[in-house]
C-alpha cells in the first residue's frame, strides 16, 4: 500500500496537535534532517534498528517524569544491525511514520516499544509492520522478530518471557570480562545471582583476585582526599554476596578489612564522597566529608556493603555505628521526598537515579526498620516514571530501580515492572544483549560509529549486567535481589497499585476537585501531597479556600500541615502569615521545613512578621553536636535561614532591633549546614555597618575559622564573606585567620580565591609581615597537595602559589601600617 506524504502530514499533524508549544520545533523528518544529531539515538527493541527521535521536555517536571519524546511522531533510522531481523528491508535513512498502517498518534518511542511488545506475541508471530516513508514515498514494510510471548501479570515473577530473556542476557553477560573495579564487580553480582554452578569457578577466581587489593584500615591518610569510594563499595558488595552463597572463608578476611575501611572512612553524618571522609579535628576518623563533598550515588552502595558484611558475621563496634549514622542519616528522608545528590534537602520527585532504590535495599538488608523499608520500597516503585532522569546518566536507575521496587514484595515489582515493561523491550537487542541510551539528564544514547550498537555501556556498567539483575529478581540468590527477604512487610495488590498511582498524580492532578486535592494532602507521598499543593494554589477558586487551608495548617495531622503550608505558600496571602509562623516552631521538624520553605515563597508579604520569624529561627537553633538524627543536617532551620536571608526579607533587617538581628546571624552562622552558613553570604559583604561588624566580630572570625561540618560544597561563601569583613576593618585576627582559610583552597576554583584572599592580606601592609612564614608554608602545603594528587599541577597551581609569592613581595615591601582592631576587645550583642 503507498500513501502521499502530503496525506500522512495531516494525519500526523491532527495527531501531533502543532498548536502546543511542545511541539512547535519537531522537525517534519521527511523534508528535514538538518537538526539531526546522529550520535544521539535509540535503541529500537529486537528490530536491528537504531533510530533519531525528537527529544525535548517542556520542563522541568516533564523532564523527570519521563515525558521526553513525548512529542515525537516520526523515527529516522540511523543504523541497520547486520543479520538483524530488519536487515535488507529497512534502510537507513528511512523515516518510520506508524504500525499496522496507522501513523503515530502518540510518543513515536512508546509507540515502537509497544508494538514490538505486541508482534513479540504468539498471536503475532513475531509479525511487526512498520509505515515508513523513504525517498519520499510511503510504503508498509514487514519484520519477522523472535517470538518471545506475552508479560505475565506477575512478571518476572512465573513469567516464561521473562525467563527466555533472562536466559539470553546471561548468554551475552558469560562472554563479558570482569574487570578488578567496580564495573566488574557488578558483573559479577550479576553471574551470582542466576544461582548457575558453572559460573562458580570464574566467580571464584574473580573474588580471589579482587582480595589481592588488601587494605590497611588502621592506615591514616596523610592528607584529607583519601579512598575510592566506587571501587571499594562495589568491590565489597560482591565479596560478601559471594561469601553468603558459598561460604568461601578465604575471602573472609578482606571481607572483614574492607568493611572497616569503609567504615572508617564514612563521615560523621554517614556518608561518602568520590572518596572518604577526612579526618576529624581530634585526628580520629569519620570527619567531615571534604569539598566537593558527598556524593550518596557512591556513598549508598558503600553504606550497603557493610550492612552486608555484617551479614556476613564481621563483628566489629565501628561497623555497628557506621550502620547507625547511614541509618540515621538516610532515614531522615523517610517521609519527606527523594535521597538528594549529597548532604542537602530531598528530591521533589519519588526517584533520583536509583537512590531511593538503594536505599530500600538498605534498610531492607538492616532489618527492623519497617517504616523506612517500606517507605523507600514505595518511593522506588512510584518511581517508574522517573526512571530515564538522572545527573550524568540514567546508568545507576536502571541497574538499582527494580532491586528497590521488589523490596516491597512481589506485588510492588510486578507494579512496577508493569510500567516500565516498554523501555525493558526497547533496550533489548535482537541478539539478546541490552543496550544503554541515556545522557545528562535525559535523552538518547550516544553512538560513536556506523555501527547498530551504539553506546553499550554507561561508564564501563555492563547494560547486560544491569538486566540480568533485573530479571532475576525471582530466583532470589542474592540479599540484594530478595534472599531472607522479610514478607511481613510487603504490599498487597491494592497498596501497590495505589503506590504507581502516586507515579501518576502530577498528570492525574488535574481532574481533580479542590476538595480531592485537599484529601490528597493525607497520601503516603510527599511528592504527591506538594502536587496537590502546587495544583490547588493554581487554581482560580483557591483564594477562596484561603480561610479552610489556614485552618488545616493550625490543626491537621502533620501531613496535612505540610500540604496547607505549602499551598499557602504559593497562594501568597498575608491572612496566612500568623500560622505559618506559628508552625515555624512545630515538634514536627518537616512541618517547619514547610512553613519555612512557604514563608520564603511568600517573599515581601512576610515582611510585617520579620521579627517573628527571626525569633523564630533564634529558637529553632541548636548545637551541631551531638547529632540528631530527626534532622540530622538541620534543613528546617536552614530553610528558615534561607528565607530571611536570601530573599526579599533580608531587605528588613536593618529595621529590626540589632540584638535580635545579631541572635539569628549567630544562629545561622554555626548551623552544620554549610548551605546554610551560605545565607549569610550577602549580609557579611553588604549589610553591615562598621559598628555592626565590631559588634559581631567574634561570631564573624568564628564562621572564617570553623568550617560547617555539612554539606562542605558551600563552605566557602561564608567564610570569603565573613573574611571580607573583618579585613575591610583591618581586624588583627583577620591576617591569621586568610591564612588559614588559604590553606583549606585545595580543590575546584581555589586558584581564584587563593588570589582573593592574599589580595586582602596585602591589604593590611606592613603590620601582615609576621605572617609571611606561614605564607611560605603555603607555598609548601600547595606544592605537596599536588605531590599527593590531591590538586592538579600546571597552570591551576602555578596560579595559586604565584599568587602567594606575589602577596609576600607585596608585604616586604610594605611601608605602611593600618591601626589594628582586635576581636576580643568587640562583643557580640
Amino acid at each position: 500500500m503507498k500513501t502521499s506524504i502530503k496525506t500522512i502530514g495531516l494525519l500526523a499533524a491532527l495527531a501531533m496537535g502543532l498548536t502546543s508549544p511542545l511541539f512547535s520545533q519537531v522537525p517534519d523528518l521527511t523534508k528535514d534532517t538538518q537538526s539531526v544529531d546522529r550520535k544521539l539515538t535509540y535503541n529500537l527493541g529486537a528490530t536491528g534498528m537504531r533510530g533519531w527521535i525528537y527529544t525535548k521536555a517542556a520542563n522541568n517536571l516533564d523532564a523527570a517524569q519521563g515525558r521526553t519524546t513525548l512529542a515525537s511522531r516520526q523515527i529516522l533510522v540511523t543504523h541497520v544491525g547486520a543479520a538483524s531481523p530488519a536487515d535488507g528491508v529497512v534502510k537507513v535513512d528511512d523515516v518510520i511514520l506508524g504500525v499496522d498502517g496507522k501513523p503515530f498518534g502518540d510518543d513515536a518511542r512508546k509507540s515502537i516499544a509497544l508494538a514490538i511488545q505486541e508482534a513479540e506475541t504468539e498471536a503475532r508471530g513475531g509479525v511487526l509492520k512498520l509505515m515508513v516513508s523513504r525517498a519520499g514515498q510511503v510504503q508498509d514494510l514487514a519484520l519477522k522478530l523472535a517470538v518471545m510471548g506475552t508479560y505475565s501479570d506477575t512478571a518476572p515473577w512465573n513469567c516464561e518471557k521473562s525467563k527466555r530473556i533472562l536466559d539470553g542476557a546471561i548468554k551475552v553477560l558469560e562472554k563479558e570480562t570482569m574487570a578488578p573495579n567496580w564495573t566488574g564487580s557488578i558483573q559479577g553480582l550479576a553471574l551470582l545471582a542466576t544461582g548457575k554452578p558453572e559460573y562458580l569457578p570464574k566467580l571464584r577466581d574473580f573474588a580471589h583476585g579482587l582480595t589481592k587489593e588488601n587494605p590497611d584500615p588502621d592506615k591514616k591518610p596523610s592528607g584529607s582526599t583519601w579512598g575510592d569510594t566506587w571501587n571499594m563499595s562495589y568491590r565489597l558488595l560482591f565479596l560478601c554476596e559471594y561469601y553468603m552463597v558459598t561460604r568461601d572463608r578465604e575471602i573472609l578476611p578482606s571481607i572483614e578489612k574492607s568493611a572497616l575501611l569503609l567504615a572508617r572512612g564514612q563521615s560523621m553524618y554517614g556518608t561518602f564522597g568520590h572518596g572518604f571522609a577526612a579526618l576529624a579535628t581530634d585526628g580520629k576518623f569519620n570527619g567531615s566529608v571534604p569539598p566537593y563533598g558527598p556524593v550518596n550515588m557512591a556513598g549508598l552502595p558503600a553504606n550497603l556493603a557493610i550492612v552486608l558484611a555484617r551479614k556476613c558475621g564481621v563483628k566489629h563496634p565501628e561497623i555497628d555505628q557506621a550502620i547507625i549514622r547511614a541509618a540515621g542519616f538516610f532515614g531522615y528522608f523517610t517521609g519527606k521526598g527523594s535521597i538528594p545528590y549529597g548532604e542537602h534537602a530531598p528530591w521533589p520527585y519519588h526517584e533520583n537515579n536509583g537512590k531511593n532504590s538503594i536505599t530500600a535495599v538498605m534498610f531492607a538488608a538492616i532489618g527492623n526498620k519497617p517504616k523506612e523499608t517500606e517507605f523507600f520500597a514505595r518511593m522506588a516503585t512510584a518511581g517508574f516514571v522517573s526512571r530515564e532522569y538522572g545527573h550524568t546518566g540514567q546508568g545507576f536507575s536502571y541497574l538499582w530501580s527494580a532491586l528497590g521496587a521488589a523490596v516491597g514484595g512481589p506485588e510492588t515489582a510486578a507494579a512496577f515492572f508493569g510500567k516500565c515493561s516498554w523501555h525493558l523491550d526497547l533496550v533489548r537487542r535482537s541478539d539478546g544483549s541490552f543496550t544503554y541510551d541515556g545522557g545528562e539528564q535525559y535523552g538518547a544514547g550516544q553512538t560513536d560509529d556506523n555501527t547498530y550498537y551504539g553506546n553499550s555501556s554507561y561508564n564501563g556498567l555492563s547494560p547486560a549486567a544491569t538486566y540480568v539483575l533485573t530479571y532475576a529478581l525471582p530466583l532470589g540468590k542474592l540479599v540484594i535481589t530478595g534472599r531472607d527477604a522479610d514478607a511481613s512487610g510487603w504490599l498487597d495488590k491494592q497498596e501497590a497499585a495505589a503506590t504507581v498511582a502516586a507515579g501518576h498524580f502530577d498528570l492525574d492532578r488535574r481532574g481533580l476537585s479542590p476538595a480531592e486535592l485537599i484529601a490528597a494532602f493525607g497520601n503516603w507521598s510527599p511528592i504527591v501531597r506538594g502536587w496537590a499543593a502546587q495544583e490547588l494554589a493554581a487554581r482560580p477558586e483557591s483564594k477562596a479556600m484561603v480561610a479552610d487551608l489556614i485552618k488545616l495548617a493550625d490543626s491537621g495531622d502533620p501531613h496535612q500541615i505540610q500540604g496547607a503550608c505549602e499551598a499557602l505558600g504559593l497562594i501568597n496571602t498575608p491572612e496566612a502569615l500568623t500560622v505559618l509562623v506559628k508552625q515555624l516552631a512545630h515538634p514536627d521538624r518537616w512541618v517547619r521545613y514547610k512553613a519555612a520553605e512557604a514563608v520564603g515563597k511568600m517573599g515581601g508579604t512576610a515582611k510585617p512578621a520579620i521579627e517573628s520569624i527571626l525569633k523564630a529561627l533564634v529558637a529553632t537553633a541548636e548545637p551541631s553536636w551531638p547529632i540528631r538524627w530527626e534532622d540530622p543536617v538541620q534543613f528546617a532551620h536552614g530553610q528558615l535561614a534561607s528565607a530571611v536571608f536570601s530573599g526579599p526579607l533580608r531587605e528588613e533587617l536593618n529595621k529590626v532591633d540589632p540584638k535580635l538581628r545579631n541572635q539569628a546571624i549567630r544562629a545561622v552562622s554555626t548551623n552544620p549546614d554549610g548551605a546554610a552558613r551560605a545565607t549569610l553570604e550577602h549580609c557579611f559583604q553588604n549589610q553591615l555597618s562598621e559598628d555592626d561588624v565590631i559588634a559581631l566580630a567574634p561570631v564573624i572570625l568564628a564562621a572564617v575559622e570553623s568550617p560547617s561540618p555539612a554539606d562542605t560544597m558551600f563552605n566557602n561563601a561564608i567564610r570569603m564573606a565573613g573574611l571580607t569583613a573583618l579585613t575591610k576593618y583591618h581586624f588583627e585576627e583577620g591576617i591569621a585567620a586568610a591564612v588559614g582559610l588559604a590553606i583549606t583552597q585545595g580543590g575546584h576554583g581555589s586558584q581564584s580565591r587563593t588570589g582573593e584572599i592574599m589580595n586582602m592580606i596585602t591589604g593590611y601592609g606592613s603590620a601582615a609581615k609576621p605572617q609571611i612564614p606561614a605564607l611560605r608554608e603555603l607555598i609548601a602545603s600547595f606544592n605537596a597537595e599536588v605531590e599527593r594528587r590531591e590538586f592538579p599541577g600546571g597552570e591551576l597551581n602555578n596560579q595559586r602559589v604565584g599568587a602567594v609569592e606575589e602577596a609576600i613581595k607585596t608585604i616586604e615591601a610594605a611601608k605602611d601600617h593600618p591601626q589594628l582592631r582586635s576581636t576580643t576587645s568587640a562583643s557580640a550583642k
